[in-house]
């Protein structure tokens, strides 16, 4: 498979879990007046799915998507980090 397509859908999982985990953090949430998230958080499963697509390109000859993820990941969760949670 093309390293570009590897990469991109390793940081779209990682990224949906960066997302779920900003969406429900509790300091963020009352620093915004936000209600509370309600349910159960699932930090440590969503910190494994966040980091599993990088343990799978590493295990690819291909280290290059690696790379690229790696670099890329904090790139994306800084524009995660940036939006008011809804």
């Amino acid at each position: 498979m093309n390293t570009v397509i590897l990469t991109l859908l390793a940081l779209s999982v990682s990224g949906l879990s960066l997302v779920y985990l900003r969406a429900s953090d509790p300091k963020l949430r009352r620093v915004y007046g936000l209600p509370g998230w309600g349910t159960k958080r699932y930090v440590n499963s969503a910190l494994f799915v966040c980091f599993l697509p990088g343990l799978g390109l590493l295990v690819l000859p291909n280290f290059s998507a690696f790379i690229m993820w790696f670099a890329a990941l904090s790139l994306v969760g800084w524009g995660v980090a940036l939006k008011k949670p809804v």
